[in-house]
């Protein structure tokens, strides 16, 4: 009867370990994908793109893990205003819409209205300009700066400049508007390395309102 008591206690013993054994094996994934969702972004930001803090420049990465370029920090923001939306959020508006993580910065004007002229923040050429009004991103410009940096702008009323168009900071490209995506006049500031959103953030210093 001892026996019969104690195999018994061992089996139930036994069995609950396999069973969280199971439970860990199958819900691992899941907590894999959350934890690289929220950090995901952060991560790619600091592996393409980081300021050396000695020299203060922003170093770039290529998938290797050399650095090919380094550019100065910017306070060439691309329009003015102020910052209405961070990289790497998920608000409820977002996620009502279908849409993933904020793949940029959204600078909005202070009045509601469209038309304050956009720049680029870096100089570079114009690889794309969309005049349809058709995708979350609506009216856009992209620009190319070479070593696999290009930069977005999205919801414009409308592009102000050509492909091929080389281009500075300073020089229109675009005004903000409401297109695409959009609950109100601002612009979508994003720039890929290596078509991977990073942190605009890291390339430019202080904050928009009054730098055009």
């Amino acid at each position: 009867m001892k026996f019969i008591l104690w195999f018994s206690r061992k089996i139930s013993i036994e069995l609950k370990i396999v069973i969280i054994t199971i439970f860990i094996l199958f819900t691992l994934p899941i907590i894999t994908v959350t934890i690289l969702s929220v950090s995901g972004f952060a991560a790619a930001s600091q592996v393409l793109a980081a300021i050396n803090p000695v020299t203060k420049l922003v170093e770039i990465f290529d998938a290797n893990g050399n650095k090919v370029r380094e550019i100065e920090l910017s306070t060439a923001w691309p329009t003015t205003g102020y910052v209405s939306d961070e990289f790497g959020t998920l608000d409820t508006i977002r996620k009502l819409l279908g849409l993933g993580r904020h793949t940029g910065i959204d600078i909005a004007n202070e009045r509601g209205v469209s038309g304050t002229p956009v720049t680029t923040f870096l100089a570079g050429k114009v690889v794309m300009t969309d005049t349809v009004d058709d995708s979350a991103c609506g009216k856009s410009i992209k620009v190319d700066h070479g070593n696999g940096i290009q930069s977005l702008y999205c919801h414009l009323q409308s592009p102000e400049a050509s492909v091929n168009q080389e281009v500075k900071p300073g020089d229109l490209i675009g005004l903000m508007g409401s297109t695409g995506a959009s609950t109100g006049p601002h612009l979508h500031f994003q720039v890929n390395v290596y078509g991977i959103p990073v942190n605009p953030r890291t390339f430019m210093v202080g904050e928009p309102r009054g730098t055009y």
